[in-house]
């Protein structure tokens, strides 16, 4: 008897250990070489809203670290993919800063407004909006259903925004936008130097069906031509139209973590930053629910 209940025991663990912390039906992990260059992907439905993102911008209130923050958010959650996401102004993670407007769940890091053109914004409910703020006003919802529509280069409506963030619990940073409605934003004339690149694209397919994708380029490549590389690559051989792209950080604080189905890390080459997630910056969580 005392066997059988062990045995028993055992299977129950070993089921739970190896279940699935999220469905293939909605997330895929694949590599891909395409004209001799290697590309890592994350492919992530959000039919049904069970795909979902986190962002951890810089240090709570306390002092304690992104790593830290995420560790306590992330007990139970079933993570897919780490990444890092704005810029920052240093490499010494103790004392740099987001680059440009970062809120944090509702609270402010950074009012420094710069020049990018990509404002992000992910929702409390794990939502993203990416909005072109220099050729569109940003459109943001109340709490009591009606709408502001902000122009962000102006400085009234800046006030505006970050008081909308702040009581909505939004999180907020700026980045490069170099895809926006199906026209490429980066041109030749930008940033020319070779890098490896890492990239989050929205868009929908031809039944309109919205997909997240994380893509690294595992070559280097200047920002005009990863982004026209990569939008190829979605648009003939994932049907896909556009949304968004933008460009997350690549630098000193690179994070890439992926996970397989089964919750354990993808140790394959090509699905890994050169930062370990103990000295993330920030970090943006794609998790399941």
């Amino acid at each position: 008897m005392k066997n059988n209940l062990f045995l028993v025991s055992c299977l129950f663990l070993i089921g739970f250990s190896a279940s699935a912390q999220y469905s293939e039906d909605y997330v895929e992990v694949y590599s891909t070489n395409i004209g001799g260059e290697n590309y890592s992907i994350v492919k992530m439905s959000r039919k049904d809203e069970r795909v979902k993102i986190k962002y951890f911008a810089g240090k709570d209130f306390t002092g304690r670290s992104v790593y830290e923050r995420y560790l306590t958010w992330s007990k139970n959650k079933n993570i897919i993919a780490l990444s890092s996401g704005a810029y920052m102004n240093g490499c010494d993670v103790s004392f740099s800063r987001p680059d440009g407007l970062c809120i944090d769940n509702g609270t402010v890091l950074n009012r420094d407004f710069k020049s990018f053109d990509g404002l992000v914004i992910a929702f409390a409910n794990g939502g993203i909006f990416v909005s072109n703020i220099k050729e569109e006003a940003t459109k943001v919802k109340n709490q009591d259903g009606t709408f502001l529509s902000l122009n962000m280069n102006n400085q009234f409506d800046r006030v505006r925004f970050i008081k909308w963030a702040e009581n909505n619990s939004a999180t907020v940073f700026q980045t490069h936008l170099l895809y926006f409605e199906g026209i490429p934003k980066v041109y030749t004339n930008g940033d020319q130097s070779i890098r490896h690149r890492q990239l989050i694209i929205v868009g929908k397919d031809s039944s309109g069906e919205i997909f997240h994708f994380l893509v690294y380029l595992n070559e280097g490549a200047t920002l005009y031509d990863a982004t026209l590389k990569v939008a190829k690559y979605l648009q003939e051989y994932e049907d896909l139209t556009i949304k968004s792209m933008i460009n997350v950080d690549c630098g000193c604080h690179h994070i890439l973590q992926v996970r397989k189905s089964d919750g354990s890390i993808d140790g394959r080459s090509g699905f890994s930053g050169t930062t370990h997630i103990t000295n993330a910056a920030n970090l943006i969580v794609y998790y399941y629910e």
